[in-house]
Parts: C-alpha cells; structure tokens; sequence
C-alpha cells in the first residue's frame, strides 16, 4: 500500500481490529469512491461473458473484477492478522463487509446509542466558557457520526442551543423568536459576543459591589465624567438591562442587535 498517496493512508493509519469498525468501513468507503470502485459493495458481478460476448459485455465483466480484486486487496491490508485469515477465503468484497457488518455492527449500534445519549443529555455547566461547550458537544456529534449516526447542521445548532445554561436564555429567545438561522461557525462567534458582554461585565460588577458597598453614587458619578470608567458602567447599565425578562418581540430584536 503506497504511503505516498494521503488517500492510501487513511487505511495504513487505522488497521481494523474490531472496535473500530464504522471508522475503518467509512475509510474504506472514501478510497473506493475516489477511485471508482465502490461499486463492488453494492453491485453484484456481473455474468461470466460467453465466447460470442460483444466487447461492450465484456469490458463490463473485466471491470467489476479488477475493481473487485483492488477493493479486497485494500481491504485485507488494512485489517488485522486475524481478521485477515478468516476473511481471505472469500472472493468478492462486498462478502467480506457483509460479513464484518455481522461481526461488528451490532457494537455499533451500541456506540451510536451511547454517542447519542452524550449529546441528548449534555447541559452547559456555569462558569463553563461557551467555546469549550460547544467544542464538546461538536465531539459528541462527531463520535455519533462515526458511529453512522446522521445528524444535520441544523440540528445540531437546536441541540447547542437547548444544553446551554440559564445564562443564556435571552440568547435563544431571540433566536427563535427571531427565526434565525445560524451555521455552527456563526453560532459559536455570536455565542462568543454574547458570552463576553455578561462574562467581563459581571466580573466588574462584583468587584465594585464587594470593594464599593455605596458604589452607586460613584457610577452617577463616573457616568456623568465618561471616559473609560464611565463607559464601563454604561456596560453594566446595558447588562442589567439584557438580564430583564424578555417581553415580546420588540425587546428580542433590541436583544440580538446588542449581542451582535
């Protein structure tokens, strides 16, 4: 197996032992589709020509068999020696994935359920950064896909959206009220904006109330000289304004053009 080739690769790096058969069958798939040749898994061969067979059928025969040969080949190199014996006897490929999806599916169908169920009941710890939450749940999602799991963009930006903490509640109102329809990087960047005008604010805001018991003729105070002091409590006047309760749908779109 030429190790040249970045496609060729993705088989000497992850030689089948079992467990991790969804991620071996999904390389296996990559290869023969870039060739050309993964229709050897889902065709049967065709007839053997007769001797008057016209070229046309020949041919056809004559390339299910190459094509079949070179699936096998990639498929025994890239499993382990003992897989390798028990699968060498069989002549056509798409008998040994069948036979492999008899010995390892039902694993998966495990690992997908399980995958699954890391996702469903994630929920966004407080105090968690919300890159690093959505980074894990991105994780969760990836694991179930190689598990053959089939989970849309839009999905996946609703199930963020539901895990996230009491934080972040005027955040997804907005969203749905406003019918939007973010992409995961959008999500994650306007997450960000959003995260950063309650994170830095708030930790701020608590300074100035431990340091500052009467700290509220202070910010009449700074507010009315400006500069950055007063901007920073303008800051905390907006914060306490964005944690009010969302009335209807006017205060949602004055919400999503602050988080923008």
């Amino acid at each position: 197996m030429s190790m040249g080739n970045p496609i060729m690769s993705l088989l000497a790096n992850n030689t089948l032992t079992g467990e991790n058969f969804p991620k071996w069958k999904s390389n296996i798939n990559i290869v023969l589709v870039s060739e050309n040749n993964r229709f050897v898994l889902t065709e049967e061969c065709p007839p053997v020509p007769p001797a008057n067979a016209t070229r046309a059928v020949r041919e056809l025969y004559d390339r299910w068999i190459a094509s079949n040969n070179k699936a096998k080949a990639y498929m025994l190199a890239s499993m382990s020696d003992a897989l390798r014996s028990k699968m060498e006897p069989k002549e056509c490929a798409f008998e040994i994935m069948e036979s492999l999806q008899e010995m390892f599916g039902q694993q998966s169908e495990q690992a997908r359920h399980e995958a699954t169920r890391k996702y469903t009941n994630a929920r966004m710890i407080l105090g968690t950064h919300v890159r690093d939450h959505v980074m894990q749940m991105t994780n969760y999602f990836s694991e179930a896909k190689m598990h053959g799991a089939v989970i849309d963009e839009g999905t996946q930006v609703s199930i963020i959206l539901n895990s996230l903490s009491s934080d972040f509640i005027p955040f997804t109102s907005n969203y749905i009220m406003n019918k939007l329809n973010y992409g995961m990087t959008q999500l994650l960047n306007e997450l960000q904006t959003f995260e950063a005008i309650l994170g830095l604010v708030k930790n701020k805001a608590e300074a100035n109330i431990v340091n500052k018991p009467n700290s509220s003729k202070g910010l009449k105070r700074k507010m009315a000289k400006g500069g950055k002091s007063g901007e920073l409590e303008r800051k905390i006047v907006a914060l306490e304004e964005l944690r009010q309760p969302v009335k209807n749908s006017g205060d949602l779109q004055i919400l999503g053009a602050n988080s923008r």
